[in-house]
């Protein structure tokens, strides 16, 4: 939290202002990069976000086994317009009837997808995630790799699905983020 140098600059938990200021990491450029997924799947959004989809489950490449890997749910970042062509984009064939065989994840989305896109995603690092197999095996033997607060950058239109971020990178950046983790089995 930042101070303002304002003299009645008070604190209140849970409300807003302008006297104080979250700063998080990933709001500070350079700490880390963004990453290339793709969406596989999705929920269906409640509240002002209901009848879009959010949010989307995003999964990283492993060439070496061919599948698709999740990393992450991200649902900011997006405008309105967006997920309006978001629901159209994935309709019809690109809605799978069920998850395919190459989706490796814990995770059960309202529904599954083609991996047709790709976009860029940031958040603020990395972490060891139960329900997540990016990099599975690779840095700790049962649990995957996940990206905390991940947010949309934008669509990569450059590259196909593929293309996106490998498994070996997203275990790589893990090892080289500032923040270091214990990832020994027992945790």
């Amino acid at each position: 939290m930042v101070k303002s140098l304002d003299v009645d600059a008070g604190y209140t938990p849970s409300k807003r202002s302008d006297t104080w200021l979250k700063v998080k990491r990933d709001y500070v450029e350079g700490l880390n990069d963004s990453l290339d997924l793709v969406p596989i799947g999705a929920w269906h959004g409640n509240g002002r976000k209901a009848g879009w989809y959010s949010p989307f489950l995003m999964a990283c490449y492993n060439p070496d086994t061919e599948d698709f890997q999740s990393v992450c749910r991200v649902m900011s970042g997006f405008s309105d317009s967006f997920y309006i062509e978001m629901k159209e984009f994935f309709s019809g064939d690109r809605i799978l009837a069920k998850k395919p065989p190459y989706y490796q994840t814990g995770e059960v989305p309202d529904m599954w997808f083609s991996p047709e896109l790709v976009w860029a995603i940031r958040g603020a690092d990395f972490t060891v995630s139960p329900v997540h197999h990016a990099a599975i095996g690779l840095v700790h033997p049962s649990r995957g790799i996940s990206i905390r607060f991940p947010r949309f950058i934008c669509s990569v239109s450059a590259r196909k699905p593929e293309e996106c971020s490998a498994a070996t990178d997203i275990a790589e950046m893990f090892h080289s983020q500032t923040r270091k983790m214990d990832v020994s089995v027992g945790n």
